[in-house]
């Protein structure tokens, strides 16, 4: 799909990976971006940023956790482009972190996007007509323990997407999950790994768009891990389960 005069929802879009994207599609020529984020101070934040550079951002209140918040944002009307983005992140041992924590990532991570999908697919499927990205992980495909259930959440994410593909393109809607290595945000600082730019995968989710790819690997790291778990998965699994 051709973004130039699209209408574009993102969620998790005051910050971080987000806020990157929010500014991604408007270059690309988007009719409207519509900038899901939790925070009211960063709509105010977005409010000024689109005035500056002079581009049609419309910030407002989402938390995707909350089914009120993601009523009004239908209420906002059509769109064209859906990109579930928000993510939590939570570390520790499966075994002994607090559960409320690990709810907590699935009901962002995988209900959030459910709860969007849910939300805006019938108005794509009327019109016959739509993509929706959810931005997942290669940690979907390979668990890393010391993010243990953030990983689960990534590759219930994945299977989700395959199956909302399989009731969804009977209408046209496409619907892709993107694989990225770890980017360089807030949820990664800690992290003494090599990161991608949000600039990168802000621009490699928008040629994913336009290609209507199939659940791509982002930056190399990623695609090594796939060739890897293609040759020995057990070797890749334990060189992994080293990081916990």
């Amino acid at each position: 799909m051709e973004i130039e005069g699209k209408r574009v929802l993102i969620t998790g879009a005051g910050r971080g990976l987000g806020h990157t994207l929010v500014f991604a599609f408007a270059s690309a020529g988007a009719k409207e971006v519509l900038a899901g984020v939790r925070r009211p101070e960063s709509i105010n934040q977005l409010n000024e940023e689109a005035r500056v550079s002079q581009t049609h951002i419309l910030p407002f209140k989402l938390d995707v956790t909350n089914q009120d918040d993601v009523q009004l944002a239908v209420e906002r009307g059509p769109i064209d482009i859906l990109v579930n983005n928000a993510g939590v992140a939570v570390f520790g041992n499966p075994l002994t972190m607090s559960l409320t924590d690990i709810q907590k990532e699935l009901d962002v991570n995988y209900f959030g996007v459910l709860r969007m999908v849910r939300a805006f697919a019938p108005g794509m499927s009327k019109r016959a007509q739509g993509v929706i990205v959810n931005v997942g992980s290669i940690l979907g495909r390979i668990n890393l323990p010391m993010v243990g259930t953030y990983c689960a959440s990534k590759a219930a994410l994945l299977s989700l997407g395959q199956a909302l593909r399989a009731y969804l393109s009977e209408s046209n809607i496409r619907v892709i999950t993107v694989l990225p290595s770890t980017i360089d945000t807030d949820m990664s600082s800690g992290a003494d790994v090599n990161k991608l730019s949000k600039e990168f995968v802000a621009a490699e989710i928008l040629q994913s768009i336009r290609k209507e790819s199939h659940d791509p690997a982002i930056g190399e790291e990623a695609r090594g891990i796939l060739e890897g778990l293609s040759k020995d998965p057990v070797a890749v699994e334990k060189m992994f389960a080293q990081f916990k």
